[in-house]
């Protein structure tokens, strides 16, 4: 089944360009209903107790506020305006709700979420970017676009990196619109202990994607003196376009635990990832 409702996560000016390529593209390639999401924590701009703030200041920070939502609703307009697919802009102000749960709730209802990799380096970042929590709560594929990567086409090589796992097999089959449309696409499992390299487990993914009309080809890669998560980037980044995986990890009570090669990948991505939980 294609992806017709596309969710974009517009949460930064300076980062909507790299998103907008990538969901307009997709959009364009499934005929899919884009919608641009923007959300800003109204409620953090006021302190918990009352400080010495004047108008004047406050008012420089709402100003500058509008001013970021105008520059990505602009840009969100530019990229869509003479596009065949259906657009939509939805801006939402957070008063007394996290962000997140507001972006999750919206992608609840989508096919595909497309959001920015975290940059430590923005001053919002703790408050506005949180690709980690999409992967794990949003139920729905989350495509990761790295920092400063250009989207300049619709994968033609992907790279699976299987583990007989549910989070996996939800991977996989998620991305399934994209690894029909790839000319290769690249199945890797490293072996960490002493299964054995032809196990029918392992194997049977190949011929579930076949059945589909999928292109595949089977490694398995020997675990070595590098972590599985370094091996998985390193062969992803070399032969593919794109990586498709398992988000593992769990949340309880907003703390939230991954596993090593989740959290090696989304801090360290070179190319978009899909990953589903």
């Amino acid at each position: 089944m294609p992806y017709k409702t596309i969710l974009m996560h517009l949460n930064h000016a300076a980062r909507a360009a790299q998103l907008l390529d990538a969901g307009v593209q997709l959009a364009r390639a499934f005929d899919a209903h884009l919608i641009g999401l923007h959300v800003f924590p109204a409620y953090r701009l006021r302190p918990p107790i009352p400080l010495p703030i004047g108008q004047d200041i406050l008012g420089n920070i709402a100003s500058q506020i509008e001013e970021e939502t105008n520059k990505i609703k602009a840009q969100f307009d530019e990229a869509t305006k003479q596009q065949t697919f259906v657009s939509e802009w939805r801006r939402v102000t957070s008063e007394r709700v996290d962000p997140a749960d507001i972006v999750l709730n919206h992608a609840h209802a989508t096919d595909l979420v497309v959001a920015n990799q975290a940059d430590p380096n923005w001053d919002l970042c703790s408050i506005l970017d949180f690709p980690d929590r999409l992967a794990i709560e949003a139920g729905r594929p989350v495509l990761v676009i790295p920092n400063g990567y250009v989207f300049s086409n619709i994968p033609k090589t992907i790279t699976l990196a299987w583990k007989n796992s549910r989070e996996s097999a939800r991977a996989a089959f998620d991305a399934l619109p994209l690894l029909q449309r790839a000319e290769q696409v690249h199945v890797i499992t490293v072996q960490e202990d002493d299964t054995s390299p032809d196990s029918p487990d392992d194997l049977e993914i190949a011929t579930a994607l076949d059945r589909h009309g999928v292109k595949v080809t089977v490694r398995f890669v020997p675990a070595s003196s590098t972590s599985s998560a370094e091996e998985i980037h390193r062969r992803a980044t070399e032969q593919s376009e794109l990586l498709v995986m398992g988000a593992y990890g769990q949340s309880r009570f907003r703390q939230f635990v991954f596993g090593g090669v989740t959290r090696h990948i989304l801090q360290n991505m070179k190319l978009p990832v899909l990953f589903s939980h």
